[in-house]
């Protein structure tokens, strides 16, 4: 065969591939919806279909989250299944679209590739409550031996304002050797950094905040909710990104050493019913700072890390009394008596959703103008204010 037959072969294989997958995951939202993996006795659909269809947990949880989304997305639905968008692309373009925006969004992954469509969702993501609260639920620890050299993967994943304390950590601690790349002296620091076989290392972490949300510098969104934990105990310096420039507010907030220090001598262990967790502990302001609340030890209270986040991103409401005893109630105003189950918590619910051509012709993403183009198809959001995080 001619070069130019397998290209053109390789080319409809991709749109039948496409058209496959489009077919499996439109079953695969029916069969979902009649729990038809429930008569099997499985805990979850995942383990069915990794137990008939063979696929790992990962890949059949994004194919049940794209199964379930999809239907309310017409136009991106009718294009994969027609073989115009291959899974890559649908699988990142499912994580933002609406059916106010999928045609934008459409018409401009047509013409880029899949790597250029996931940049441009990383973009104009947000991260909201649910997905913050989804972060916490997620977060793991595990390793598996690669078979092919015996080295061992050790996969961390963790809420990002978490991550980026390790990110920091790891950063300040790598030593850059002549000859060794980056990524092995990354690798050789976080060891030590774990291991203890290094003192301990200071590092500074930057949240902007802008008319778009909150962000890291050089690192991801987070949701509003973890900006205002992160400034609530103040590990990190907070810029405002005003028209101008930034300017670093006011870091006052933030316990002292005495303080900490009081708190940690007055209650033993996290303030939150049912917790006895004695390690290292923020410090949580009652009443919120920006609410006019003081950093005093009379507003303060002690929380461990986990806790303080589920104070903020569920929005609990808190009343110290003067006996230090601290009355957590849900924002309904029943009270939290008791050691609440994890599941309580860490359950979001769902977000409300209000033939592979090959046409992308080489050139780079332009994000202002998918940026501005799809403002006008009803992204959200001025021209002004998304062209904001890219200056």
């Amino acid at each position: 065969m001619a070069t130019e037959q397998l290209e053109a072969e390789l080319v409809s294989h991709a749109a039948w591939e496409a058209a496959g997958m489009a077919r499996m995951i439109a079953v695969l939202a029916e069969w979902d919806r009649r729990s038809g993996w429930d008569s099997w006795q499985v805990r979850a659909p995942q383990q069915w279909l990794s137990w008939k269809c063979g696929l790992g947990y990962t890949a059949a949880t994004e194919r049940l989250r794209v199964a379930r989304v999809l239907p309310g997305l017409p136009v991106i639905q009718a294009a994969f299944a027609g073989g115009l968008l291959s899974w890559s692309k649908v699988r990142e373009l499912t994580r933002v679209a609406t059916p106010a925006t999928e045609t934008g969004l459409v018409d401009i992954a047509l013409f880029t590739t899949a790597s250029q469509v996931a940049r441009l969702v990383r973009t104009i993501s947000r991260v909201t409550r649910q997905k913050a609260i989804r972060q916490l639920a997620d977060r793991e620890f595990r390793w598996e031996t690669d078979p092919e050299d015996g080295s061992v993967i050790v996969t961390v994943r963790l809420p990002a304002d978490q991550a980026m304390k390790v990110v920091a950590t790891v950063n300040a601690a790598t030593v850059v050797e002549k000859g060794v790349a980056r990524s092995c002296s990354a690798a050789d620091a976080f060891v030590a950094v774990v291991c203890g076989d290094r003192d301990p290392v200071r590092s500074e972490i930057i949240v902007h905040l802008d008319s778009d949300g909150a962000r890291f510098e050089e690192g991801p969104k987070i949701a509003d909710e973890v900006a205002e934990c992160l400034a609530c105990d103040g590990p990190v310096t907070t810029v405002a990104e005003t028209p101008d420039g930034p300017v670093v507010l006011d870091r006052r907030r933030a316990p002292s050493k005495g303080q900490r220090r009081w708190l940690a001598l007055r209650h033993r262990t996290c303030q939150f019913p049912g917790c006895d967790h004695a390690g290292s502990f923020d410090a949580h302001h009652v009443v919120e700072h920006r609410k006019g609340g003081r950093t005093s030890v009379s507003n303060l209270i002690r929380l461990c890390w986990f806790h303080h986040r589920v104070v903020h991103l569920h929005h609990l409401q808190l009343t110290l009394h003067p006996d230090r005893r601290l009355d957590v109630r849900y924002p309904n105003g029943a009270p939290v008596d008791r050691n609440v189950p994890a599941s309580r918590f860490l359950v979001s619910p769902p977000d409300d959703p209000d033939k592979v051509a090959g046409t992308w012709y080489g050139d780079r993403l332009n994000l202002n103008d998918c940026l501005i183009g799809l403002a006008i198809t009803g992204v959200g959001g001025t021209t002004e204010r998304r062209r904001a995080p890219l200056s």
